[in-house]
């Protein structure tokens, strides 16, 4: 899902800050041209509008590795996770037990921490009754609540792909794929 935010974020939203990259595929501005002083044809012109939304996140998958967006390099490469995490105080992720890792986050560390958290994420009352289905504010916050758009946006060879890229997320994290992914592959098998 971490993928599908991004892409949403970066690619789908009107931000058009120039973020979905790279740019040559995906913001082909007048005047950009390659080393001939030729200008690059725009890629995604003959996309139609049935399946639009698959093939174009297809396509940023199949070129992301031509680019790394910083906040989409898999996790566990920051810091040199994959080496150090056992040297770490504190590891989560932003899974469905989300607003439990920022509960224990705010326990362990304290201070003005929970609060801050708190503000910025409201997971105090989500832990207070228990819900472990809630990964960011449920309005107006950052979260993308991309679980709900997957089957819009990936398929089976975008999930295949994707689990490629970030498998070292999964080894490091401990990470589960996702239910709607097993599922897609497991469709996709049939």
């Amino acid at each position: 899902e971490r993928l599908l935010s991004g892409f949403l974020d970066k690619c789908v939203s009107g931000k058009r800050e120039g973020h979905c990259e790279p740019n040559v595929v995906f913001n082909p501005m007048d005047g950009l041209k390659n080393g001939k002083n030729v200008p690059y044809p725009n890629l995604l012109d003959s996309i139609g509008d049935e399946g639009k939304d698959k093939l174009m996140f297809g396509a940023y998958v199949d070129v992301l590795p031509l680019k790394w967006n910083p906040h989409f390099v898999p996790q566990a490469l920051h810091c040199d996770l994959y080496r150090n995490i056992d040297k770490y105080h504190f590891v989560g992720n932003m899974g469905g037990d989300f607003h439990f890792d920022l509960d224990r986050m705010a326990t362990q560390f304290g201070g003005q921490l929970p609060e801050v958290l708190n503000g910025t994420f409201g997971y105090m009352d989500n832990v207070k009754n228990g819900n472990h289905n809630n990964t960011g504010k449920s309005v107006g916050g950052h979260a993308k609540h991309a679980a709900e758009k997957v089957k819009r946006f990936y398929t089976a060879r975008t999930v295949r792909k994707a689990l490629e890229y970030l498998s070292i997320d999964y080894v490091t994290l401990g990470l589960s794929v996702p239910d709607w992914a097993n599922e897609m592959l497991k469709n996709d098998a049939l």
